[in-house]
């Protein structure tokens, strides 16, 4: 019998004019903002009622340039983080350099007292900006049910804007016409 997956209803754009990027999102989740003073974050959950199982958005600015030539400590840096995770279990790791943007991901389960946690962590680095997704499952089955949805927003995620290629506008321009009677309600496109 085949596993189930979660019903795909759409798909809406999340940007962030701070750190200029974009991602596509699953419609239909909450969004719960974690911003701090140095960093822009938001966490979209399928429910309130598990927010341990949803995908974490943050950017930061490092304060420094990255370059190609950080990717092996980076690499070595978030393996030894996750290993230090109680009972941590690495299942699949990447790292690669192209042309100015690093990209790293871990996919990994780890033991959060009793409970068994499942997550895919997605590092982006371009200039001094560092880029990270945490897609998490309050249980490996959680994960995996969402895993069709976490997928979308993990491979539609760029330096650069969504939004544009819809509207033929961009960062700079930070006053916008009214959105289209399809996303006018603020639900289709989330900004910062």
């Amino acid at each position: 019998m085949a596993q189930p997956v979660p019903s795909f209803t759409g798909l809406l754009i999340h940007r962030d004019l701070r750190y200029q990027y974009s991602l596509f999102v699953p419609d239909g989740w909450h969004r719960l903002d974690t911003s701090a003073s140095d960093t822009s974050g938001v966490l979209y959950v399928p429910s309130t009622d598990d927010t341990l199982t949803g995908l974490s958005i943050e950017a930061s600015d490092l304060g420094t340039t990255v370059t190609t030539a950080d990717l092996p400590a980076f690499k070595s840096g978030l393996l030894k983080g996750i290993r230090r995770l109680p009972q941590a279990r690495i299942e699949s790791s990447e790292a690669e350099a192209v042309g100015t943007l690093l990209t790293m991901e871990v996919r990994h389960t780890f033991h959060e007292g009793d409970a068994v946690r499942k997550r895919w962590i997605r590092l982006l680095y371009q200039g001094s900006t560092q880029l990270r997704l945490v897609a998490q499952g309050s249980t490996p089955e959680a994960f995996d049910y969402w895993l069709p949805m976490f997928f979308e927003s993990m491979r539609t995620v760029r330096f650069g804007d969504w939004w544009f290629d819809v509207v033929g506008r961009g960062w700079a321009e930070r006053v916008w016409e009214p959105a289209p009677p399809a996303i006018a309600d603020g639900q289709a496109v989330t900004q910062e």
